[in-house]
């Protein structure tokens, strides 16, 4: 089965998985060796770091982590960042496309909350459901997968990936930002953490949190303009 999702995988040009965190809880990753935990994973002391946003989980599984493919929810991602009135950057979490052949991982249509998970499904078939030619979305509406629409990208772009306990550190591709200005931000708050930036690649790339925008370039086949941004270049204050 792993083999033909695989496969799957391959054929549609996807590159990456997308997990979506504010820039707090992106600092406590980075210095720990956990890597991304699930709900359930969490220590108390870890937990204290996250909001309430980070802990519900109305899909009923608090032992996978919520991610998306090639692009983060900017749906979920707009409402999530207004409910946060102190901390207000976000981070997308770059990921192996490969973590969804890892045993026990979650495929969801449309957001794993509906229903409090009654679309997630395991396997190829739980995959290809994702990029159906139609799709019961929220709020009573169907998306439709148009002639134009990005291969790689789920036909409702609040589909979701449930992927099992923990992700490594080793599995992160790349840390995407909204401006230079964030960038330079998590480049120097690592650094007063005591942890290297080095071992990140930083991209900037405002569309991704821009849903209006990321749906039109989706929709028409287009990917989103993504700068990379090397940490090297700032001089330590």
């Amino acid at each position: 089965m792993s083999r033909c999702l695989k496969a799957e995988i391959e054929s549609r040009g996807i590159t990456r998985l997308c997990h979506f965190t504010p820039s707090r809880n992106f600092g406590h990753i980075a210095s720990t060796g956990n890597g991304v935990l699930s709900t359930r994973r969490l220590q108390h002391d870890e937990r204290s770091v996250l909001n309430q946003t980070d802990l519900e989980r109305l899909d009923g599984h608090p032992d996978h982590i919520c991610c998306s493919i090639e692009y983060p929810n900017a749906w979920y991602l707009d409402r999530a960042t207004a409910k946060e009135r102190i901390f207000k950057d976000w981070v997308v979490l770059l990921l192996s496309p490969w973590l969804m052949l890892k045993e026990g991982t979650l495929f969801s249509p449309r957001n794993a909350a509906a229903g409090r998970g009654w679309y997630l499904e395991p396997g190829v078939k739980g995959f290809l459901n994702m990029f159906a030619p139609e799709v019961a979305g929220a709020y009573g509406k169907t998306f439709s997968r148009g002639p134009t629409h990005l291969p790689a990208a789920p036909t409702d772009q609040q589909a979701e990936v449930l992927i099992p306990e923990q992700i490594a550190k080793d599995d992160v591709l790349g840390i995407a930002v909204k401006d230079e200005d964030q960038a330079r931000n998590e480049v120097l708050r690592l650094r007063l953490m005591g942890v290297s930036a080095d071992q990140f690649r930083f991209v900037v790339a405002p569309e991704l949190f821009n849903k209006y925008f990321l749906d039109r370039l989706i929709r028409s086949g287009k990917r989103p303009k993504e700068l990379l941004f090397q940490p090297g270049d700032i001089n330590a204050q």
